[in-house]
C-alpha cells in the first residue's frame, strides 16, 4: 500500500517537556557583562537580607503546615502559598546573584504557586495545591526525602565549583558557558522536584539526579 505523498519518514512531533523537570525556567541570553560577577553580589545584599528573614519565617510556616496536615488530614493552601512565594523570591534573587540575568529582580511578595511573570528571566511555576487531599502517610515524605537531600548536598558541591568556574568564564569572555549554566538550572529543578514532594503537592517519589 502506497504511503501518502510527503508522509514517509516524517519525524514524530517532539514530546512536551515533563512538568516534573521544568518548574524552574531560565530564559535569558548567556551573554553577560564581564563585570557582573564582581558587582552582582553587592547588589544582591538587600534581596539576601529579605530572603534570609523570609526563610526563617518559611521554616516556621512549614512546621505549622506539616503539623496541621497530621492533625486534620488537609493541606492549608494559604500556608502553601506563602511557602511558594518564599521559594520564588529566593530563586529570583539567587538567579540574579548567579548571573542568569542583568535585570534586577523585583521586591515581589505575591503568594501562590503560579509565577506572575514579574521577573521574566527567571520563572518558577510550582504545582497547585491538589484538589484531592493526599493520604496522611504523605506526612512521612519529609523523612523519605532524606536520601534525596543527601544527593542534593553532594551535587551541590559540584554546583558550587561550576558556579565559580562560570563566573571566571564571564569575567574573561562575557558569557556563561552554556553547559555550565544549564547544569545549574537542572540542579535547581532537581531541588524543586524534591521540594514539591516534601510539601505534599506532588505524589510519586521523585527521580534521583538531574
Amino acid at each position: 500500500m502506497c504511503e501518502p505523498l510527503g508522509m514517509t519518514d516524517m519525524p514524530a512531533p517532539p514530546a512536551p517537556p515533563s512538568p516534573e523537570h521544568d518548574m524552574l525556567v531560565v530564559d535569558s541570553p548567556y551573554q553577560l557583562a564581564n563585570w557582573r560577577p564582581l558587582v552582582n553580589w553587592l547588589l544582591y545584599i538587600p534581596h539576601g537580607i529579605i530572603a534570609y528573614v523570609l526563610g526563617a519565617v518559611a521554616r516556621a510556616v512549614f512546621l505549622i503546615y506539616w503539623v496541621g496536615f497530621i492533625f486534620t488530614g488537609r493541606l492549608i493552601p494559604g500556608l502553601y502559598g506563602f511557602l511558594a512565594m518564599y521559594e520564588r523570591y529566593n530563586t529570583r534573587a539567587a538567579g540574579f546573584l548567579i548571573g542568569y540575568s542583568e535585570q534586577y529582580p523585583p521586591f515581589d511578595f505575591t503568594q501562590g504557586p503560579a509565577d506572575n511573570g514579574q521577573y521574566p528571566p527567571v520563572r518558577l511555576g510550582l504545582p497547585d495545591s491538589p484538589a484531592e487531599q493526599p493520604p496522611r502517610s504523605a506526612a512521612l515524605n519529609v523523612f523519605l526525602a532524606i536520601p534525596h537531600y543527601i544527593v542534593i548536598a553532594i551535587i551541590g558541591i559540584g554546583a558550587a565549583v561550576v558556579l565559580i568556574i562560570g563566573w571566571f568564564a564571564v569575567l574573561f569572555s562575557g558569557a556563561w558557558p552554556q553547559g555550565m549554566r544549564d547544569f545549574l538550572v537542572r540542579y535547581g529543578n532537581y531541588y524543586y522536584r524534591v521540594w514539591a514532594y516534601v510539601v505534599m503537592v506532588r505524589r510519586g517519589y521523585p527521580s534521583f539526579g538531574l
